[in-house]
């Protein structure tokens, strides 16, 4: 459920982003889609077999990348430039480590993927998001709940994409 309603919140958030103009940053949005494809191969290579939530974000991730490529949003500065070094890093820990450490490594990547976002956020607040990182906090909260066992591998990726949804939640509400 936790991977249905996340995806079904950021696939709503990318119809109204269509319809509206609202400040995003595109950067985060790719890497996000990049880090969840490599989170949801890493999650089933380490024997979760309920990776909902990454298999929900990377297809509604990739819909609001499209539509942020098509509306061109674009900005690279050098705090893109720091989130793509460390997507970098967790690529070659993937491909050097294995599958759990990977997945560490991806979920510390997602967070310093969001960093752009976050900045943003904390720049210029856009209260009209609000209900997407809300929508995203309490889909991780049920993927966190129905998570088969406390491992890396089933919960490390949720509760920091919860922490991550709150702390965004508030960072657009201020």
């Amino acid at each position: 459920m936790g991977g249905l309603i996340s995806a079904m919140v950021i696939v709503a958030f990318a119809v109204y982003l269509a319809m509206h103009d609202i400040r995003q940053n595109v950067v985060s949005w790719m890497m996000w889609t990049v880090l969840d494809c490599i989170i949801l191969t890493n999650c089933l290579t380490a024997g979760n077999r309920r990776p909902w939530l990454p298999a929900g974000f990377v297809l509604s991730a990739f819909l609001v990348t499209i539509i942020l490529l098509m509306k061109g949003v674009w900005r690279w500065d050098t705090i893109e430039t720091i989130s793509a070094i460390g997507i970098a890093v967790s690529l070659v820990c993937w491909w050097k480590l294995g599958a759990k450490p990977a997945i560490v490594a991806s979920t510390i990547a997602t967070v310093i993927a969001g960093i752009p976002a976050m900045h943003d956020a904390w720049v210029l607040p856009e209260p009209s998001s609000w209900w997407l990182w809300s929508g995203i906090a309490f889909g991780c909260v049920l993927s966190i709940y129905g998570a088969k066992k406390w491992s890396i591998e089933d919960r490390l990726f949720p509760c920091s994409t919860f922490v991550f949804g709150v702390i965004m939640t508030i960072l657009v509400l201020r």
